[in-house]
């Protein structure tokens, strides 16, 4: 850990996507440096798993949720907080990956299932955290996990790079409509060794493990790889920092 261990103490997060791949190791982590965590996610059984991993489990509340759900999501978000007492600040990592042909019958309709979880679920969380009414504390930060795809876009994922690509233009636009109160920030890795890249590439028939590793001359990233980014951008180390898109390629881009 490259961080002290009282890092967040008195922080309070919110993370969507938290049980699985860099969600859930960020959920860990920041638990881990003392604080408290409201993990989101659609699977009860696999955010409670993450919870019996956790240091600190008595602040790692888990929430169930299905932000495809996305129309009164911010509603939801506002009341969340209200119960919560605020946050300071989110991760906002829910995410699905389909790799999918525009020739495909159903591309259109493959197309709205990613954008409603990957962009409109987690705009309506941060839409919810940023009202006024949520009391989110001076100096919040916001992260959106975003993807290098957007840069270069391989075969097969122009649904998810688009969906990624949207995030990114969207928190250059509203760091300027939150600051100085808040700040917001995204980050754009390459492969990472999660179930969602493994699951894209069976589905598809491609092993996007064996390709990141051929791809990035660091090799496939782990999430333990990019955690340390995000708990930078959501320390006061970082409180200069807004409206930027930050690259972990594993020197693909050079």
């Amino acid at each position: 850990m490259i961080f002290k261990d009282d890092l967040f103490k008195g922080k309070s997060f919110l993370i969507t996507g938290a049980s699985s791949g860099m969600g859930a190791h960020v959920a860990l982590t920041l638990n881990e440096l003392g604080a408290k965590i409201v993990a989101i996610a659609r699977n009860e059984k696999k955010l409670q798993e993450q919870k019996n991993q956790a240091k600190n489990p008595e602040n790692f509340i888990c929430i169930s949720k299905d932000l495809s759900d996305y129309e009164k999501l911010d509603s939801w978000t506002l009341e969340l907080c209200k119960e919560f007492g605020g946050f300071d600040g989110a991760v906002l990592g829910a995410g699905i990956s389909l790799a999918s042909s525009i020739r495909t019958p159903n591309y259109i309709q493959q197309a709205q299932k990613m954008f409603n979880i990957n962009y409109f679920g987690n705009l309506q969380v941060l839409k919810g955290m940023v009202d006024r009414r949520a009391h989110s504390r001076i100096g919040s930060s916001f992260i959106w996990i975003a993807s290098i795809t957007v840069i270069n876009p391989p075969k097969g994922l122009s649904l998810y790079s688009g969906s990624k690509a949207a995030a990114i233009a969207t928190i250059k636009s509203i760091a300027t409509e939150i600051i100085p109160q808040f700040r917001i920030n995204s980050i754009s890795p390459g492969g990472v060794d999660t179930p969602m890249l493994s699951d894209t590439g069976r589905r598809s028939g491609r092993n996007y493990i064996d390709i990141s590793n051929a791809n990035h001359p660091l090799g496939v990233a782990k999430p333990k790889d990019i955690t340390p980014l995000i708990c930078f951008l959501l320390s006061e180390g970082s409180s200069w920092i807004t409206g930027q898109d930050f690259m972990l390629d594993g020197g693909k881009l050079g």
